[in-house]
């Protein structure tokens, strides 16, 4: 290891990019410390990611070790994330979690620690090309109702200009608005996406594994809601909030006035499956929408709620829509940007493996037929 390498970075030492590299690796400070032979203690550790103290050299290079982070990741450079933006002491809620009850507060750091390398690897390749500006709406809700996602989700659309009918690629338009989208392996199927609203562009995460094309569909709406309705708080969403989101997505996917007259007001399983192929969202979507703009009464909801439990469909129901969505706008700046991996990971300083994982994830893996 250079010994003048390491020198110039203890001086140059980034808190917030210690933290991040231990919450990247889903350690404790007390773990990390342990990792080190206990010194410096835990103690020391929470010194360094406060910035009340900073490390010396060798202790830079022993915890870029113990990390298996390259040594220069922890110096303050141009990437947002070694910058003090007086949100980082917000991290452990600062991003909304999809079904979030089942994570950990270990899990959830974790997972936020990719959306940071996400926004670096954008802050890098915006110098080398021109990404969408962002564009999402900023509408927070004065009220706890649920009528405001609906409200709300009608204004994108015509912010964003979808026209009538089905969204044909939920993500690309998302991408399109400037929201950078990336897949990865997060450590919970509990979780199925979360989004951080970060300054420069909003940035979402979707599961990389066990997705299913309606509901990665259903969860990247919700997604878009969270950004356009609600603002990251200290701590994790209350339920009213996801049902904002919930009803922001399903009216997003599925406008009352476009599909109204196309939903069964009793339950009809040949006709749903026909629908959830023209809107590409799962029956249970359908039949929650159909009961939530009236047209299916609440008893007839539950019963046809009750039969997809005991058929096992909540788990993989009828009509399988194929292959998920896939984010592009990553992999086509690099592309564009006529950059690799390796210079990403130099000029941003995250380990490459981790910038391949997340960058392989973020595109359609089926062979493309050339004819």
């Amino acid at each position: 290891m250079d010994d003048d390498v390491t020198t110039d970075v203890a001086r140059l030492f980034s808190p917030q990019r210690l933290r991040l590299a231990r919450e990247a690796c889903g350690l404790t400070q007390t773990e990390l410390s342990r990792r080190l032979g206990k010194s410096p203690s835990p103690a020391a550790v929470s010194q360094f990611e406060n910035g009340d103290a900073k490390p010396s050299a060798v202790t830079v290079g022993r915890l870029a070790q113990a990390l298996s982070f390259p040594v220069e990741f922890f110096a303050t450079t141009a990437s947002p994330s070694s910058r003090s933006d007086g949100e980082f002491d917000r991290q452990d809620g600062y991003g909304h979690f999809r079904s979030l009850r089942s994570v950990t507060a270990k899990q959830r750091r974790g997972a936020l620690a990719v959306t940071q390398l996400v926004r670096d690897l954008a802050a890098a390749l915006s110098r080398y090309v021109r990404l969408p500006d962002p564009d999402v709406p900023r509408l927070s809700p004065d009220t706890d109702g649920l009528a405001i996602g609906e409200e709300y989700a009608t204004i994108v659309r015509q912010a964003w200009s979808v026209p009538p009918g089905p969204i044909s690629d939920v993500i690309q338009l998302a991408e399109r608005h400037g929201i950078i989208t990336a897949r990865c392996q997060i450590a919970t199927q509990a979780v199925s996406a979360y989004s951080v609203p970060f300054p420069e562009y909003p940035v979402m995460m979707l599961h990389k594994q066990g997705i299913k094309r309606d509901r990665d569909r259903f969860s990247v709406a919700h997604e878009i809601g969270h950004l356009v309705m609600h603002k990251s708080d200290d701590v994790p969403a209350p339920k009213e909030v996801e049902a904002q989101a919930n009803r922001f997505a399903s009216a997003f996917l599925m406008p009352a006035g476009q599909i109204r007259d196309e939903l069964p007001s009793k339950t009809d399983w040949v006709h749903l499956l026909t629908l959830k192929q023209r809107w590409q969202v799962s029956l249970g979507a359908l039949l929650r929408r159909a009961n939530d703009i009236g047209v299916m009464s609440n008893q007839t909801y539950a019963q046809a709620m009750r039969t997809i439990s005991t058929r096992g469909w909540r788990i993989d129901e009828p009509g399988d829509l194929g292959t998920p969505e896939s984010p592009r706008m990553l992999a086509f700046a690099i592309e564009t940007a006529r950059v690799d991996t390796a210079s990403l990971a130099s000029e941003t300083g995250w380990p490459q493996g981790l910038i391949d994982e997340v960058v392989a994830a973020s595109v359609d893996s089926r062979p493309t037929l050339y004819i």
